[in-house]
């Protein structure tokens, strides 16, 4: 951003927008990068269980137990991605970023509602961004409170 727009931008876009577009976008790339870690972990174990499997060794307790670790790291890392929920942190970080980034280029720009706006501008970016940010946050707690889809889909119809 360039200083002539962050000089006539009032206070609040950088206290709040800026801040929480950049915390949102931080917490999405974290989110992301444990999201494909925990992919990659779970399909290169998964993939080598049938070569040790099949592997040719003096021994086959070491086989057994290299396929048992391997069966192993695929289970915790699966776990761990259904149970921190590392995609839909990701995308509900990432979506809130971009709708604040949009919010703020808007307002700068003074165009769409804060066009028409004008005097209100500022009470009108700030109404919207506080609903976004606490939308993102009822979101939030309804992806984390809500039963995983296999729970839900394996309960009986009548409950």
């Amino acid at each position: 951003m360039n200083e002539t727009k962050t000089a006539a931008e009032p206070p609040y876009v950088k206290r709040r927008v800026q801040d929480q577009e950049v915390w949102h976008a931080n917490k999405a790339t974290w989110n992301k990068q444990r999201y494909y870690a925990s992919e990659v972990a779970t399909m290169l174990a998964g993939a080598l269980i049938p070569i040790v499997n099949v592997w040719v060794a003096d021994d086959a307790w070491t086989v057994r137990v290299l396929s048992a670790i391997l069966g192993s790291v695929v289970l915790i890392s699966a776990g761990l991605a259904k149970l921190f929920k590392f995609q839909e942190n990701w995308l509900q970080y990432r979506a809130i970023a971009e709708s604040l980034g949009r919010e703020r280029e808007m307002y700068s720009g003074k165009v769409g509602d804060y066009a028409v706006a004008a005097e209100n501008a500022e009470a009108l970016l700030i109404e919207r961004v506080e609903g976004l940010l606490a939308s993102t946050t009822s979101q939030f707690i309804a992806t984390h409170r809500a039963p995983s889809s296999e729970a839900r889909s394996s309960e009986p119809v009548g409950r």
